[in-house]
């Protein structure tokens, strides 16, 4: 909460000295700039009934098993209490996303916006999303252009006539106020921002004065964060979240943007207090096209995918590669994860093991697949069994996880460690000078990577790493399947040790089918879901409440959808932890 004031009075700060803040001297300046950002006003999470709301039914009713123990065994219990809460800034993706469902704007705006930090893969970690000075300029310039587009036709957006002054501005402030703080707004923040309305008005015109009411409910904290206090719980150790307030988790965390109609509609009805009507909703918002292209974002996070359409590869060395190949291979991985989590099996094993996919006649020529049927210019593409299953040896993670003309088995490696097994590898050395060993003729990869056996100093974490990134050999650079390397025979033998299904392999085609029998694998996705649902890391306390969250996956057949429900379901998503004062 600290950080958040801080954050908002810099916001507040630079809109004053904006060339628009121009316009707020005196009195206006008290009701924008000092209300919109820096008082309460503006960012009043208790707005619109909060207290008032009632049926809550503790965290006894949380569906994720309170006193559970997690994985069944001994271990660390569930205590069934919520974890730390954080106030999240929209990303990037958010943002845009929320302009246009607020406004009809389709704009990129946050195109020009500093990068969002990546944790875990994501976007969306609350640790990292600092409003530093350069991102908080590029809001407050968005919000001028968004507004100053808007202000070209100012009666389409308000619902009535701008000439008919305040009786209009008033409507919309209540109507549109309400869209975009994700809340009812209460009187003294209606009159504040009506406040805007008239001075510029009244220096400037009605036009002037609607652009700069727009401005002000567009670089509110309350629209660009997600503002949660929640109801107080008595002598509890924590606060049950409003119905307004759960509407917005829901909303961002299945379909990446603002709630929609119907889910405004059950949070006015304070419908969202119980795990069933929040299952409800959620499993309404997972039928709609927005859910599939979330479930494809946490896809392309979790797989580090979001640098594949900018790869390149040396078209003489790769000849299977081209310039219009990696928005291909980004639309091959989008295509797959959708088509099986909401179409097919749906579950975790056929993510990993599939041997098919999705593409168009280009990508099953690069598979050397089977293609069948097109809709919408897509095919299901059925694979080579003996080369290809599931995720990961689909060429937009081969390729990304690889050096611009060789392998990597460090980083294949590494990534199943921390990414399917979430086993933490420790950094090296500070002093050590890393580097790939270097190529030479008539050698293989494995050939080339001995040395880190023989490295005292390498071999302590190599040993973990590389049997596994060295069950990759078969595939090139570019993803493609290869049975020599340098006039060799390519060895993809590896060894997945210190796991649940630790034994000797040959290819990645029998690692996928290990992992896909792992209950660390499955626990570690449901930990990936985790940190993407809630917008940050989990903590050692919260060992338990994932491990109970594994065990209810498993027991659901690895589905994902309904892993995001009992997600939806849990004491975190529906409570928050008291702040230490």
């Amino acid at each position: 909460m600290k950080r958040f004031r801080v954050e908002a009075g810099r916001l507040g700060r630079v809109w004053r000295l904006s060339k628009d803040a121009l316009l707020l001297s005196g009195a206006v300046s008290a009701a924008a700039c000092t209300g919109a950002l820096d008082s309460p006003t503006g960012m009043n999470p208790s707005a619109g009934g909060a207290s008032a709301q009632g049926g809550s039914t503790g965290i006894g009713g949380s569906a994720a098993g309170a006193g559970a123990v997690a994985g069944g065994g001994s271990g660390p219990v569930d205590t069934g209490l919520p974890g730390r809460s954080l106030i999240r800034r929209l990303s990037n993706v958010e943002y845009d996303a929320t302009i246009k469902a607020l406004l009809g704007d389709a704009t990129s705006y946050a195109s020009a916006f500093p990068t969002d930090s990546v944790v875990n893969g994501f976007t969306n970690n609350t640790d990292v999303q600092d409003v530093a000075p350069a991102l908080a300029e590029q809001l407050l310039i968005a919000a001028e252009k968004v507004a100053a587009k808007a202000a070209q036709n100012p009666d389409a957006l308000l619902g009535c006539k701008l000439a008919d002054g305040d009786a209009c501005i008033q409507t919309f402030i209540e109507r549109f106020g309400k869209r975009a703080w994700r809340r009812p707004l209460d009187a003294v923040e209606r009159e504040d921002l009506l406040g805007v309305f008239r001075a510029g008005s009244t220096s400037h015109g009605a036009v002037v004065g609607f652009k700069l009411l727009l401005e002000a409910l567009l670089v509110s904290p309350s629209f660009l964060y997600r503002v949660e206090v929640g109801t107080p719980m008595g002598s509890e150790p924590y606060t049950a979240l409003t119905s307004w307030e759960v509407a917005t988790r829901l909303s961002y965390f299945l379909t990446g943007t603002m709630p929609d109609e119907a889910l405004f509609t059950a949070a006015a009805a304070d419908g969202l207090r119980t795990p069933e009507g929040i299952a409800a909703e959620a499993k309404r918002l997972l039928a709609t096209p927005a859910a599939r292209e979330q479930v494809a974002s946490f896809f392309s996070g979790w797989l580090n995918l979001r640098a594949v359409e900018r790869l390149e590869r040396d078209k003489a060395q790769f000849p299977q590669w081209s310039s219009t190949l990696p928005p291909l291979l980004m639309a091959e991985t989008r295509a797959f994860t959708t088509q099986v989590v909401f179409e097919g099996a749906g579950d975790l094993k056929t993510l990993l093991t599939a041997p098919y996919t999705y593409g168009d006649p280009t990508l099953a020529a690069l598979y050397g697949g089977t293609a069948g049927p097109a809709q919408n210019g897509i095919a299901r593409i059925d694979l080579p069994p003996a080369q290809r299953a599931g995720l990961l040896t689909q060429v937009s993670f081969l390729a990304t996880h690889a050096k611009e003309i060789q392998t990597d088995p460090v980083a294949r490696g590494k990534f199943v460690r921390e990414r399917i097994l979430c086993q933490g590898i420790p950094a090296p050395p500070p002093e050590l000078m890393i580097s790939a060993p270097e190529i030479t003729p008539g050698t293989t990869t494995r050939q080339r990577f001995v040395e880190h056996e023989a490295n005292p100093v390498c071999a302590t974490c190599h040993t973990l790493i590389d049997p596994v990134g060295l069950a990759f050999e078969n595939y090139d650079a570019a993803g493609a399947w290869r049975v020599e390397e340098q006039g060799r025979p390519i060895d993809a033998s590896g060894d997945l040790t210190s796991t649940d299904v630790s034994a000797p392999l040959n290819g990645v085609v029998e690692m996928a089918t290990k992992l896909a029998q792992s209950e660390m694998v499955s626990e570690c996705f449901v930990r990936n879901w985790f940190r993407f649902a809630f917008g940050r890391g989990e903590g050692d306390e919260e060992a338990a409440r994932i491990g109970t969250l594994a065990t209810e996956f498993r027991s659901a057949d690895d589905k994902v959808l309904e892993l995001m429900v009992t997600l939806t379901k849990s004491p975190d998503f529906r409570y928050l932890a008291k702040q230490v004062p």
